[in-house]
């Protein structure tokens, strides 16, 4: 870069400008030149740093707004449950009947919350969707077809909430049995 150049980018930059008369010390124009730059970078490196914290706190707060709004709504089963739980059935029929109540309006707060159970029962076993807790050597059935569900499933939005606890199905293993026999 040469010393008119130079003189140029002070101008434009709004530092001093610099005749061509005045001696011109190229050592210091560069040291104030870095250490205009430093500043930069380290006014960079604060706004970013608060554009983090910024955005983190953002964050948090609407991960307690969507707990909030969750909770609040879950509030109304839990009043449901609580009077039930209280109340004086006069038979057993009627027992049963406000049981189903629960359950009726449990399944509507589910689905308007958009969350799917699904019960895998005779499919195929999927490690993304099923979560295998058990074996079970069945000829009768294919190999990895789900033969008992211990906990449903949960989509939330298409989205996998909670897979399934299943029981999968297996071919006896004849190495095993070969293995036994020799010994």
């Amino acid at each position: 870069m040469t010393l008119e150049e130079k003189t140029e980018n002070a101008n434009v930059e709004g530092e001093h400008p610099i005749s061509e008369d005045e001696p011109v010390d190229e050592l210091s124009t560069l040291k104030n030149e870095l250490e205009d730059v430093k500043d930069k970078l380290a006014r960079s490196m604060a706004d970013l740093d608060n554009f983090k914290k910024r955005i983190d706190r953002d964050r948090e707060q609407q991960n307690l707004k969507s707990k909030g709004l969750a909770v609040l709504n879950f509030l109304e089963v839990v009043e449901l449950i609580d009077k039930a739980s209280k109340s004086n059935y006069p038979d057993l029929a009627s027992a049963v009947e406000g049981i189903g109540g629960i359950q009726k309006f449990t399944s509507s707060f589910l689905e308007s919350m958009k969350v799917e159970r699904f019960n895998p029962l005779d499919e195929p076993f999927d490690f993304r969707f099923h979560e295998a807790l058990t074996t079970v050597v069945n000829e009768n059935i294919e190999p990895h077809t789900i033969v008992d569900v211990i906990q449903a499933g949960y989509l939330l939005e298409g989205e996998l909430l909670r897979p399934a606890k299943v029981v999968v199905s297996k071919k006896e293993e004849k190495k095993e049995q070969e293995e036994e026999k020799g010994e």
